[in-house]
């Protein structure tokens, strides 16, 4: 595979082209490699195209125009005369698939999710300065996170997870009416009660899973579904983008609620 088809595949991974759009990116990318500088009206004389059909082009590639897409190009241009043949040969086609898995599952994940659910939540944590939270297995760590974040903010928040006792657990949410909750498989029997209690209680419950027909989704007033690939396989200890769609997940609501006024960076 020589340098030009590699980047071609770099940019026709999950994109659905017709002749003539391949066709024109295939001259673009020799045009590059060749070191040819071409201005949008110089490409579209020599490939007997308008500019218009080269803009819809870098368009449907997910660039602004035409002078994004060029200068991407030129980059992926020098990265493969940079690199070593073999080494490319070995890792770019399945660094580049990876890449578009993670972009292509978090997408998803932000498809599925409505943004009512979003304003739901900013809205209970604009009313609650104090909030519960309590996480499962690897889950503790975007439960971790999140607390952390929000401490920062200046939140007080208590953060427990499965190898706490109940005791601990009934001493501690007497005191609170926002409960957030992390559970991948949303199946875990302590995670389950705890939701269970907490809405026996009266607080407002938020659950982070990948599972949104699990058990404890039925039970929490919020939920956020991250895609799982694993969902089905249940081999939940699988790499994916799973853990890091949550987190970026996570940052993506602060952000907002940044924006929106309801915490505020120090």
């Amino acid at each position: 595979m020589d340098n030009a088809e590699k980047i071609y595949l770099d940019y026709t991974i999950d994109k659905d082209l017709n002749q003539s759009e391949k066709e024109i990116l295939s001259f673009l990318i020799k045009s590059k490699i060749d070191d040819q500088h071409l201005s949008i009206r110089k490409a579209a004389d020599e490939l007997f195209v308008s500019t218009t059909s080269i803009i819809r082009l870098c368009k449907k590639l997910g660039f602004s125009g035409y002078s994004e897409f060029v200068y991407n190009l030129g980059l992926k241009v020098k990265k493969v005369h940079s690199s070593d043949a073999e080494s490319v040969e070995e890792i770019h086609r399945p660094l580049e698939a990876s890449i578009n898995e993670f972009i292509k599952n978090i997408r998803t994940t932000f498809d599925y999710i409505d943004e009512e659910s979003i304003q739901e939540f900013l809205n209970e944590i604009e009313k609650h300065k104090m909030i519960y939270f309590y996480g499962a297995g690897f889950s503790t760590l975007f439960s971790n996170y999140l607390a952390k974040k929000l401490e920062l903010f200046g939140y007080y928040v208590s953060n427990t997870s499965t190898s706490d006792s109940r005791a601990i657990f009934f001493n501690n949410i007497q005191k609170y009416r926002l409960m957030i909750v992390f559970s991948r498989s949303g199946e875990t029997s302590k995670v389950i009660e705890k939701v269970q209690i907490a809405k026996e209680k009266g607080l407002k419950t938020v659950l982070f899973t990948g599972n949104d027909k699990s058990t404890t989704a039925k039970l929490a007033d919020i939920v956020f579904t991250i895609l799982d690939p694993t969902i089905e396989s249940q081999r939940e200890f699988e790499i994916t983008s799973f853990e890091s769609n949550m987190f970026m997940f996570i940052d993506i609501i602060l952000i907002l609620a940044i924006k929106k006024g309801i915490i505020k960076e120090y």
